[in-house]
C-alpha cells in the first residue's frame, strides 16, 4: 500500500495531536503555597517582609521565576502563627539543624488547611529570613531533610528585584499531588 502526501500529513498531525493528550496539563501543577517567616524584629527587618509581600500580591507573573500570583494561583502565607509554627522550632530547624524540628516543621507545613484559599493538601515549604546582624534567607521544602540558603546577604537597601531573586532562588518546589 502506497500513502500519498495527504495521507502522511493526516497520519502526522493524528501523531501530534496523539502525543499532546499524554504531554497534557493534567495532573500538573503550577501553583505554589509557601510559608514566609521572618524572625527579624527591627525595622529594616520588616522592609523586607514588606517587599516579599509587595511581590506576592503583585498580581503578576513572573516567568523568570516560575510562579503565577495572578489570581491568587499561588499563595504566600506570612508569618508562624496561622501555621502552628513556633519562633522556636524555626531556630531549631534553621540554625541547629535538629532532625526531629525537621519532621515536625514538615508535618505542620503538610498538615496546615486553609478552605477559604482551596488549600486541601498543605504547604510546599517555607522560605525563611533571619534578619538581625548577619541576615541570611533560606528555605526548607516539604518533606525534604535539609535547609537551602542564599549565598548573598540582603538588606532593607537591597533592590526588590534582589530580593525578589532571592526569594525566587530558594522557592520550594511543588510536594503536593495535583
Amino acid at each position: 500500500m502506497r500513502l500519498n502526501w495527504c495521507d502522511v500529513v493526516k497520519v502526522l498531525g493524528i501523531v501530534i495531536l496523539f502525543s499532546f493528550s499524554i504531554i497534557s496539563f493534567a495532573g500538573f501543577r503550577d501553583d505554589h503555597f509557601i510559608a514566609w517567616i521572618n524572625l527579624g524584629k527591627g525595622v529594616d527587618d520588616q522592609e523586607i517582609t514588606k517587599k516579599i509581600v509587595g511581590f506576592a500580591n503583585s498580581d503578576r507573573i513572573d516567568f523568570a521565576c516560575r510562579i503565577n500570583w495572578s489570581n491568587n494561583d499561588s499563595i504566600l502565607y506570612v508569618g508562624a502563627r496561622s501555621l502552628g509554627v513556633t519562633d522556636e522550632l524555626i531556630r531549631e530547624v534553621f540554625f541547629e539543624k535538629n532532625k526531629a524540628s525537621f519532621l515536625k516543621l514538615s508535618h505542620a507545613l503538610r498538615s496546615f488547611r486553609d478552605p477559604d484559599a482551596n488549600v486541601r493538601h498543605g504547604l510546599d515549604g517555607v522560605i525563611f529570613y533571619s534578619g538581625g546582624s548577619s541576615p541570611r534567607m533560606m528555605s526548607f521544602t516539604t518533606g525534604g531533610k535539609r535547609i537551602k540558603a542564599y549565598p548573598i546577604e540582603l538588606k532593607a537597601s537591597s533592590e526588590p528585584k534582589d530580593i525578589e531573586g532571592a526569594f525566587c532562588a530558594l522557592l520550594p518546589p511543588i510536594t503536593r499531588a495535583p
